[in-house]
């Protein structure tokens, strides 16, 4: 079974191609676009009905006492990585993006304890050793997506000089900023959580508290510019690059650089351009 959150056309999309064209079977459930009090209980119930599926797939119930224990390790996962991620703002960054987003993209596919074993042990290092000021300046990179395996605008503004010290993207980074409530009832805490009190993507209506979110980020991380990640298939993302460097720089004074990407081997160097005058432009 694939479980499919409809997010937008393109999800749905893909949804119902894989649903003609392959025999796994597809379970899709709908994601609102708006935070009020009947689409809080539209969420409740989708993922209320997902775990009704998986108890038939599997033979297996799903029991408060399962949920807790396990929402209480997720918890723990997350504890961890906003630790470690909050040790960014510091001058002295401890852990360059490339690994923390490493750890991301590994926390996906390990099982859950020993995750939390190797963000236990890493975080612990980090407290421990003594790293020096780095010098360039300190970059938001914000998006859509960042896919395991797609390192390149990590790569490349490393190697123009520039520092980042947070990633906020809806897809490829797990959320860490906000824990699920661990008594009263699992299934409402956990639709709080993974949708009420998430931070919004950019498909949500309307996009404000968004936004809000990252120009606080740029305070509490002091960066000096924010890069955009832009899929061309994410048009709400898109349209959000077009309004929001004006609220940037009227806000914070700071400039954003939006880099289209379609996966393409063709695009670094352009790419590379781009994000090289963006960090002389700062520096200057």
């Amino acid at each position: 079974m694939l479980t499919i959150p409809i997010t937008d056309t393109h999800i749905r999309a893909i949804s119902e191609v894989l649903d003609y064209n392959t025999d796994i079977e597809i379970f899709p459930f709908g994601v609102p676009h708006k935070k009020d009090q009947y689409t809080i209980a539209y969420y409740l119930k989708e993922i209320t009905r997902l775990k009704e599926k998986l108890e038939e797939l599997t033979g297996v119930e799903i029991t408060d006492s399962k949920l807790k224990e396990a929402i209480t390790l997720c918890n723990r996962e997350r504890n961890l990585l906003r630790e470690i991620s909050l040790m960014r703002k510091s001058e002295l960054v401890p852990i360059s993006s490339e690994d923390f987003v490493a750890l991301h993209h590994g926390s996906f596919f390990a099982d859950k304890t020993v995750t939390v074993d190797v963000l236990e042990s890493v975080y612990e290092e980090l407290r421990a050793q003594s790293v020096p000021a780095q010098e360039g300046p300190r970059i938001l990179l914000t998006g859509s997506t960042l896919a395991l395996g797609d390192h390149k605008i990590l790569d490349i503004i490393k190697e123009a000089g520039g520092i980042i010290v947070m990633e906020e993207f809806a897809e490829g980074i797990r959320p860490y900023w906000e824990d699920v409530k661990s008594d009263g009832d699992l299934m409402e805490n956990l639709a709080q959580s993974y949708f009420w009190r998430r931070v919004p993507p950019a498909w949500f209506r309307p996009g404000k508290e968004r936004l809000d979110f990252l120009v606080r980020l740029t305070e509490d991380f002091n960066v000096a510019g924010v890069n955009l990640y832009q899929l061309m298939y994410r048009e709400s993302y898109k349209l959000e690059s077009y309004h929001f460097p004006d609220l940037l720089k009227k806000k914070k004074g700071l400039s954003m650089l939006t880099i289209e990407s379609d996966y393409d081997a063709a695009e670094v160097g352009q790419m590379r351009t781009r994000i090289e005058t963006f960090i002389e432009t700062i520096r200057s």
